[in-house]
């Protein structure tokens, strides 16, 4: 601060003392002023006129007796006005003519030069005069002091043109590209010199702004240059107003450009520094060539002014664009749709803007000069102010929401900007506030919030909502004391399939409805997945949470009346609570979900508490399902065949497929342990495709083994008749194996004819036409009615084992076998009998006039590669 201040007054120093011209006294010249007549009426002289006249000024002047007039020949003076006309009329309005006073006691020459003017309508002469010792010739006095002299006014006419020009010219977009090259021009011809250029500086780099050439009057291009290699140049500039080099190759002051100099002609240099708010930013620089060339102090000091105007044109155009900047601003803070206000360091309104009004209500004469603590609309704004917490207190803004109300007081949310503003000390001023209303975008953000953390359906917490939910409950340190509970609708999909998705819609929005009115003010109820429900309810131990997850499962038990229909449903549930069965929320959730899946696994409506096994069982169930994607390549999988016989004849009738998979880890694993993981994971698809090619390539090897007319049976499951090219596969596979489709006999499922679609009932159709058997396995386990075999082309049905295996100590399985017998007999279906280990059994169903039967008294399961040797002791087909 000290070095710019001190800078400062040095270059004002300097320019004060280039721009003081030479007094007329030190020339020896009078100023006057006159009136334009004979009379030679002195209106103003030089008091310095007592010193070479010996007469006082005031005498001179006086109005009486024309003092000065009586001084001169009186023949002359009417001879010295018509010349002094004629030379105003030649000159343009300038003269200059010689006379002589005669005093009392000796005679002087004068040499009057003079100017024209009007003043309030008044024709007056001005000038100098100069007191000169008489001279015996009447020529023209030639002293060197006078050729001077007119040569300064010569010079300064010209300069005073210039300025005259310079005050009244009108700059363009370009103010100082065009100072530029008037003033050069200008220049060039004043001073006689041979260029003239101006220069700006940034940082240590000259950049040419023009260059006039004097003679050829045209403008040329410069180059840039560095200022790092001329340091006393540059000190020269910042230390003196203008440089006045007579020999610019040699001066100290710009010896270091004598190269540049040298290459260009010049000799002398005169370069007067363009200064704005006191920084050096540029130079005009007027370069001489020829004979080295004394500057004077008039022009020197020119230069200086020259410097100044072009400084002042630039300084004038940053005005002009800072006015223009600050206007166009003010109209955008004026039209702008935030609210804008400034305030004074404590906190009073200096400034609102229209749209202030627009938010609050309140008008700028209610809130101009009034503290914003007394202002209720911004009394959180004045909170932020002094709140020693928030970032404005360490930093030089703030921004953030804050929550106001409206002159009527209606709430509204606002995005708040605070800056602070600091004076030139850097201490706090003002404050700057804006803000924007922001209510729409808050409650639309608060619709999708609810949107994106309510199920649209039920209007419970959704998935998203209850996983923060328990986040939320684990983040405060200690593992909570928790229930969380899985509620699933058993065979959900058959009432969608069945009932239509309105109806299952319905069904869960009155689900919701009990589980909100059990819960509502205990836990939290969230709808979990499709027909899955999620309670989370706080301080509940094991016990208490198998009592209410039993209560929650008698609810879902009763029947619900929709649409005129009755539906009864049930579900399984499946519990973890922690700290016992996990201690965060991915943990206790993983369990919860074993659990639920344990239940659905033991038969459905039921509930499975998390035990630690159910990790061994996901483990393996993973393992499965990892493997068996590797299975079908790596050849673990098998064929094994067991036997079905005519039971009144006891010949080989045909063989039922049955799959097996041989794991290197694990070693045989049970169908029952991996075909549920086939079908949820959709390989059962390529595991049946070729479950069935190797089958139908069973059958093709036994007839060329003399082992023919054998029916061989494959088991489809609900799954793979979800593949639309089901019915072409299996066409392609007996065209390709080479195997009539009357020995292929399909398997089906109770449960694929329960959930049967439109589509799988076309596919049974098609298979049908193409001469497949068609057999319902395990009839009477499941939800068998008699329209299924009315409804399907059904040729065969199976007895489930269950039924057979009490026989002959169960009355009731004797009576439910002969039914189903006598029924099918009655239907032209055939009867297989599974499970057969008996004579007993093997009596009982023959009696029954059963047709097939298969089980371990005739043979086990029977490995591809000893099938052939092991049926050569049956008895053949005729």
């Amino acid at each position: 601060m000290d070095n710019n201040h001190s800078l400062k007054n040095s270059a004002d120093a300097s320019a004060a003392k280039a721009t003081s011209l030479p007094t007329p006294a030190q020339l020896g010249m009078l100023r006057f002023e006159r009136l334009s007549d004979p009379s030679w009426t002195l209106l103003y002289l030089d008091p310095g006129c007592e010193g070479q006249l010996g007469l006082a000024a005031n005498d001179l002047c006086s109005s009486t007796g024309f003092p000065y007039a009586r001084l001169m020949e009186p023949a002359a003076r009417p001879r010295l006005h018509e010349e002094l006309l004629a030379q105003l009329t030649r000159n343009g309005g300038n003269y200059r003519i010689r006379y002589r006073l005669h005093m009392a006691e000796r005679t002087f020459d004068v040499l009057e030069t003079g100017e024209y003017y009007q003043q309030h309508g008044q024709e007056l002469l001005r000038g100098y005069l100069l007191i000169c010792e008489p001279r015996e010739d009447d020529n023209e006095i030639s002293s060197p002091l006078v050729k001077e002299y007119l040569q300064l006014l010569a010079r300064l006419r010209a300069q005073q043109d210039l300025l005259a020009k310079l005050a009244t010219h009108r700059y363009g977009a370009k103010p100082l590209q065009e100072a530029a090259e008037l003033i050069t021009e200008a220049a060039c011809a004043i001073y006689a010199v041979s260029y003239g250029s101006v220069w700006m500086i940034e940082d240590t780099t000259f950049k040419p702004v023009t260059q006039f050439k004097q003679g050829s009057g045209t403008v040329t291009a410069l180059e840039d240059f560095d200022s790092l290699p001329y340091p006393r140049y540059i000190h020269a500039l910042h230390g003196e107003r203008v440089i006045d080099a007579y020999d610019a190759r040699n001066d100290l002051r710009t010896y270091e450009l004598a190269e540049y100099f040298k290459s260009r002609g010049v000799v002398s240099l005169l370069e007067a520094g363009i200064h704005t708010d006191g920084e050096l930013v540029g130079v005009l620089r007027l370069e001489h060539t020829g004979e080295n060339r004394q500057w004077q102090m008039d022009e020197i000091a020119f230069a200086g002014e020259l410097a100044d105007h072009i400084g002042q044109a630039m300084l004038n155009h940053q005005r002009l664009d800072a006015i223009h900047s600050l206007h166009l601003f003010q109209r955008a803070v004026e039209q702008a749709s935030s609210a804008c206000l400034l305030l004074d360091r404590d906190g009073r309104i200096k400034y609102v803007n229209p749209s202030f009004t627009a938010i609050t209500q309140y008008t700028s004469e209610e809130a101009l000069g009034r503290n914003i603590a007394k202002l209720p609309v911004l009394e959180d704004i004045d909170g932020i102010l002094r709140d020693t917490r928030t970032a404005l207190a360490h930093n030089s803004s703030w921004q953030g929401e804050f929550r106001g109300r409206r002159k009527n007081l209606i709430p509204y949310w606002g995005h708040l900007s605070v800056s602070k503003v600091l004076d030139s000390n850097r201490r706090l001023s003002n404050y700057v506030v804006i803000y924007e209303d922001v209510t729409e975008n808050k409650l639309a953000q608060q619709r999708i919030e609810r949107l994106a953390y309510t199920d649209n359906l039920t209007g419970l917490a959704n998935r998203t909502c209850f996983i923060q939910t328990l986040e939320k409950r684990f983040n405060n340190g200690d593992a909570p004391n928790l229930m969380l509970l899985l509620v699933d609708i058993d065979n959900f999909k058959r009432i969608n399939d069945s009932l239509g998705h309105r109806i299952g819609d319905k069904l869960l929005v009155k689900l919701a409805r009990r589980l909100i009115n059990m819960f509502e003010t205990r836990g939290l109820v969230s709808r979990f997945a499709s027909n899955e429900f999620a309670i989370l309810l706080d301080d509940q131990d094991q016990e208490s949470g198998r009592h209410l997850a039993r209560q929650i499962l008698d609810i879902l038990d009763k029947p619900l009346y929709i649409d005129g229909q009755l539906i009864s449903i049930s579900g399984s549930a499946g519990l973890a609570c922690a700290p016992q069965h996990g201690l965060d929320p991915q943990t206790l959730m993983k369990h919860a979900g074993l659990a639920l899946h344990k239940a659905k696994a033991n038969g459905k409506n039921q509930l499975q508490t998390f035990i630690t096994t159910l990790n061994a069982e996901a483990d393996f169930r993973l393992f499965l399902e990892n493997s068996l994607r590797r299975a079908l390549v790596q050849e673990e999988l098998e064929l094994f065949y067991q036997p079905k016989v005519c039971l009144h004849t006891g010949k080989l009738l045909g063989l039922e497929a049955l799959l097996r998979w041989r794991n290197p880890e694990k070693g045989m694993i049970q169908p029952s342990h991996f075909i549920s993981v086939a079908e949820e994971t959709g390989l059962i698809i390529p595991i049946g495709k070729w479950a069935a090619r190797q089958a139908c390539r069973m059958g093709k090897q036994l007839a060329e083994q003399g082992i023919s007319d054998l029916h061989i049976a494959i088991n489809l499951s609900s799954r793979q008749f979800a593949d639309p090219s089901l019915v072409a596969s299996l066409a392609d596979i007996l065209a390709e194996e080479q195997l009539p489709p009357q020995r292929l006999e399909l398997e089906l499922t109770e449960s694929l004819l329960l959930d049967a679609t439109e589509e799988t009932h076309q596919q049974l159709n098609e298979l049908k036409a193409m001469g497949l058997t068609l057999a319902m396995d395990d009839f009477g386990t499941g939800y068998s009615s008699l329209s299924y075999l009315k409804k399907f082309p059904i040729d065969v049905i199976k007895i489930d084992r269950s039924f057979i295996k009490d026989i002959p100590d169960s009355e009731d399985d004797m009576e439910i076998t002969s039914a189903v017998i006598a029924m099918a007999h009655n239907l032209k279906l055939k009867v297989v009998a599974e499970g057969i280990e008996t004579s007993q059994q093997l009596a009982f169903l023959r009696r029954q006039h059963c047709d097939i039967g298969q089980g371990y008294l005739f043979d086990r399961p029977i490995p591809s590669q000893q099938l052939v040797e092991r049926l050569r002791r049956y008895l053949r087909k005729p």
